[in-house]
């Protein structure tokens, strides 16, 4: 049963892939294809090889998908644009202070307060900017160090 059905997805890829690739990669890609169908059907190929190489079409179309999930893009993104992403804001306690509309010995309580207000104000998800978030998010930071 396997084997029928790892006989299929080759077939399949087969087709799929004569469609997609010109020229001498198309020769090249269906002698590899028949190659594999012959070392399958006399058993001195595992279906698990034969089931990767009938994906092999498929591939270009996952990384695509792949592309648009979140948590991949954060793995895939790069070091560097992850360090251009953050800024750092170097400003005095009374900048810090003027950001969050409170006074410089305000206490810890009154700072983390209005912090949470500034953010629901200038929030990104809520029509805010990043970079007015990361400004209080900083004024925020040093006020409480």
């Amino acid at each position: 049963m396997i084997y029928l059905i790892t006989i299929v997805l080759l077939i399949i890829s087969i087709i799929y892939a004569s469609k997609k690739i010109k020229s001498k990669p198309k020769f090249l890609f269906l002698i590899v294809s028949i190659g594999v169908l012959y070392l399958i059907a006399t058993g001195k190929a595992h279906w698990i090889s034969a089931v990767v190489v009938a994906l092999i079409p498929v591939i270009k179309k996952l990384f695509i998908i792949f592309r648009y999930l979140p948590i991949i893009k954060r793995f895939t993104s790069g070091y560097q644009n992850r360090n251009q992403q953050k800024k750092s804001y170097e400003m005095s306690r009374k900048e810090a202070a003027d950001i969050l509309g409170i006074s410089e010995n305000s206490s810890k309580q009154e700072i983390i307060f209005a912090h949470k207000k500034e953010m629901q104000k200038h929030h990104p998800d809520k029509g805010g900017s990043k970079d007015m978030a990361s400004k209080i998010n900083a004024a925020k930071d040093i006020l409480l160090s």
